[in-house]
C-alpha cells in the first residue's frame, strides 16, 4: 500500500486535498454520490488500497472473486503493476438510489497505455455504494465519450 499524506492533492484528481476528498471514504464513511464512490475507487487503486475497492464493490459483479485471499493477491498485483495517471469523470447522473458514471482511467502497465473507458452503476446498498459494472453497447458508450478521446 502506498501513503498519501492527507494534505497532497488526492489521486482521483479532483483537484482537492486528499483528506477532503477520498480519503473519508477510504476510512470507511460511505461514498454520498456515485461520481464520489467512482472517484475513491480509482484512488484506492492508485494507492494500493484493495479492502477499499473489495468493500465497495456490487456482490453481483463479475469482477468480484470468491476467494478473498485470492481476490486480496490479484488485486496488490494489478496495483503494484500499474500507474495510474489520470483519471476523467466523462459523465455522471443519479435517479434515486440509483446513478452512472462514465469515466475514463488513464492507466499504463509494463510501459504500454492500458488505459479504459467505462460505464458503472452503482445502487444505495444499507449504508453504502457498491459498484457494478453495466453492460452498454459499443456505440452507446463511444456516443458519451466522443468529445474525451
Amino acid at each position: 500500500m502506498i501513503s498519501v499524506s492527507p494534505t497532497r492533492r488526492c489521486p482521483c484528481g479532483s483537484g482537492r486535498r486528499y483528506k477532503r476528498c477520498c480519503m473519508p471514504w477510504h476510512g470507511g464513511r460511505p461514498a454520498p454520490t456515485p461520481e464520489a464512490l467512482m472517484r475513491s475507487r480509482y484512488s484506492a487503486y492508485a494507492l494500493g488500497q484493495v479492502e477499499h475497492v473489495m468493500a465497495t464493490t456490487h456482490p453481483e459483479s463479475p469482477h468480484r472473486v470468491a476467494d478473498p485471499q485470492r481476490w486480496t493477491s490479484e488485486l496488490s498485483a494489478f496495483c503494484r503493476g500499474t500507474r495510474f495517471r489520470k483519471l476523467d469523470v466523462i459523465d455522471h447522473s443519479e435517479d434515486g438510489d440509483a446513478g452512472t458514471v462514465t469515466f475514463r482511467a488513464t492507466l499504463e502497465q509494463a510501459g504500454r497505455d492500458a488505459s479504459k473507458v467505462s460505464l458503472s452503476w452503482s445502487r444505495v446498498a444499507p449504508r453504502r455504494l457498491a459498484l457494478r459494472l453495466k453492460n452498454v453497447s459499443d456505440a452507446d458508450l463511444r456516443s458519451r465519450v466522443a468529445n474525451v478521446l
